[in-house]
């Protein structure tokens, strides 16, 4: 029995050489489909059609159906949904097959896609991924928007600019160079994937609590490996002794009653680093933070400057890129932390793991992490050392490009093109190649579309008609209101001076806090109150003009309206501060009431201000 021959085995050279031989009549097609292992239909069919005057592919086609796009369209489309991946922008499946579809109907090209719902069918997505394996379905990360346009050349270049000023400066040593950053642990660990019976519908895993108090560790590492023992920031009003046990060696807690990190913990932590680093003028010390407000006050400034101990600060939102812990460091600690509090559970079955255990869990997870090729590849992968400023490309800059402003704008718009006028444009460019098409020699209806009548670019403009970049520049050409912040040589003279500027202003702004609250302590309460009280009978707001009362004044004398009631029709002079029943004048400036004997005047005129008002 012979062989059933198995479809499209074939090669097409051999189907060309057999094509030759029949044409010139050396073999018959049967013996030509006999020699060549190729079907007698296939060899028939080819040869027909050539007498015919058609156009013949000697590539392998199984079936009547083609391919909806050529090669050149799909190529267009994979560029779009990867330049659309680099922006943080990508597309959803839904959102790729009515893109598809947009295209075809844009195009005049024949397709089998769904008109009633508008989207190309789920044989064309899988045929799609299928002929281009470098792209997949996934779940996207979260990123934040200021993270995604915070990351700009402008703000790198600036980093490393005044990195590369420090480094040819004072020619740091591997040694020498530092990183420290806080990140927060709690009670509750996140879960990693576990073993199951498939059965199961919902898989559980215990954990101490539904939610946990955040902890903060703020932790340290060298160049070349060099760890510093961790600081904990405890969600506490009180220290415990307790809360350390079992904590790294060396390492210091203290107390807040949020968990967070201030100024006086940070310069705490700074005498630690002082004496496991000791630095000194010749052999000073590079330390690499993040622009948190604990990091750049004045008081550490001072101390770092004395210390010898340079501070250079990160742009904001750009320590995911530019930070060594936070890329080779704090996601294998979060793993291995989670790692321990699980087997703790495990081992410690009905128990809760509470703010004493932390330190033991932190501790375990710090020496499985805390290894050299960590931290050499942290600051590796960030081009701190070995320096290099064009670690990043133009593709890592991507995602900023949406806010991206142009540095010149014309004041017209009549050169540029709105998006009407492009849609309208792409529009005559379709019509234009479609007559041309026409022109030319009718082709099959399953065939794809010839690549010769689209040019690329022309393609690609009409692509992004169809789906448009993300571009929010136009939205962001207004002035900001507040200064964004950079990176900043922290104990440099200049930052100084502007650290010292803003501590004064802040020491003035609460000078007049003090002085503004004694006032009003002076004169009663005084102020904006909405505190609904009842005087003779009738129910007033309090900070309004109570008609009905009026202190005993002079004689004959018009007093304004007593302002500053209490509970009762108690009036308070605000310069003694007693209640007497006496003759009264008001002050012309504060509104207040003064005893005759406390102004200190034989009578009682217009324009009276009291001595309050001419201190304050």
């Amino acid at each position: 029995m012979e062989e059933k021959k198995k479809k499209g085995s074939w090669e097409p050279q051999s189907l060309q050489t057999a094509i030759d031989k029949v044409m010139s009549k050396e073999l018959s097609v049967r013996q030509a489909a006999m020699q060549y292992n190729i079907p007698k239909s296939t060899i028939h069919d080819k040869i027909k059609a050539l007498n015919r005057g058609e156009e013949v592919t000697m590539k392998l086609k199984l079936g009547r159906f083609t391919s909806t796009f050529s090669a050149e369209y799909e190529q267009v489309l994979v560029d779009h949904i990867k330049d659309l991946s680099n922006r943080c922008m990508p597309l959803m499946k839904k959102e790729f097959l009515k893109l598809a579809y947009d295209l075809a109907e844009v195009m005049k090209i024949p397709h089998r896609f769904n008109k009633e719902k508008g989207s190309a069918g789920k044989h064309f997505y899988y045929d799609f991924m299928k002929r281009h394996s470098d792209i997949s379905l996934r779940a996207p990360e979260s990123t934040s928007m200021m993270r995604a346009v915070g990351f700009n050349k402008p703000q790198v270049d600036l980093f490393y600019d005044n990195l590369e000023k420090l480094m040819k400066q004072y020619k740091f040593t591997p040694s020498r160079i530092y990183n420290c950053d806080e990140t927060g642990v709690s009670c509750v660990h996140k879960h990693q994937k576990v073993l199951a019976p498939k059965a199961i519908r919902q898989v559980g895993k215990l954990t101490s609590a539904e939610r946990g108090k955040n902890i903060t560790v703020l932790f340290c590492m060298s160049a070349n490996g060099h760890y510093i023992p961790p600081f904990f920031v405890f969600p506490r009003q009180r220290m415990n002794e307790r809360l350390m046990v079992n904590a790294p060696a060396e390492s210091i807690g203290v107390a807040q009653p949020k968990g967070w990190m201030n100024s006086d913990f940070f310069l705490q932590y700074l005498r630690i680093f002082v004496k496991h680093t000791q630095p000194t003028k010749e052999n000073p010390v590079l330390l690499l933070m993040d622009g948190h407000c604990s990091h750049k006050t004045l008081a550490v400034i001072n101390f770092c400057r004395e210390n010898h101990i340079h501070l250079m600060s990160s742009p904001p939102h750009t320590t995911h890129k530019l930070q060594p812990l936070d890329r080779t460091f704090m996601k294998p600690f979060k793993d291995a932390y989670s790692q321990r509090c699980d087997l703790w559970i495990r081992t410690n079955a009905g128990c809760r793991i509470t703010d004493y255990d932390i330190a033991g869990l932190v501790k375990e997870a710090f020496i499985k992490v805390a290894r050299l090729d960590i931290a050499v590849s942290g600051f590796k992968c960030t081009g701190i050392h070995p320096f290099d400023r064009h670690l990043f490309s133009d593709l890592d800059y991507l995602a900023a490009d949406m806010t991206n402003i142009p540095l010149e704008q014309t004041e017209t718009s009549s050169n540029a093109l709105n998006n009407e006028q492009a849609v309208v444009i792409s529009n005559i460019i379709i019509e234009e190649q479609m007559k041309e098409s026409e022109q030319s020699i009718s082709e099959p209806i399953t065939t794809s579309p010839k690549p010769s009548t689209s040019t690329a670019p022309d393609l690609v403009q009409i692509i992004h008609n169809l789906s448009p970049l993300p571009d929010a520049a136009k939205t962001r050409t207004a002035a900001r209101k507040r200064k964004s912040e950079r990176s900043e040589i922290l104990t440099s003279s200049p930052y100084k001076k502007v650290a010292e500027e803003k501590e004064n202003e802040k020491n003035m702004k609460d000078k007049k806090k003090e002085i503004k609250s004694k006032f009003k302590v002076a004169m009663g309460g005084k102020g904006k109150q909405t505190k609904r009280i009842k005087t003779k009978g009738k129910s007033v707001d309090k900070g309004k003009e109570a008609t009905n009362v009026r202190p005993k004044g002079k004689k004959g004398s018009e007093v304004e309206p007593l302002t500053e009631t209490s509970n009762t029709n108690i009036t308070i002079c605000v310069v003694c501060l007693e209640d007497t029943d006496e003759d009264w004048i008001q002050c012309s400036s504060c509104r207040g009431w003064v005893h005759e004997a406390c102004a200190d005047i034989p009578e009682c005129g217009d324009g009276f201000i009291c001595d309050r008002c001419r201190l304050f």
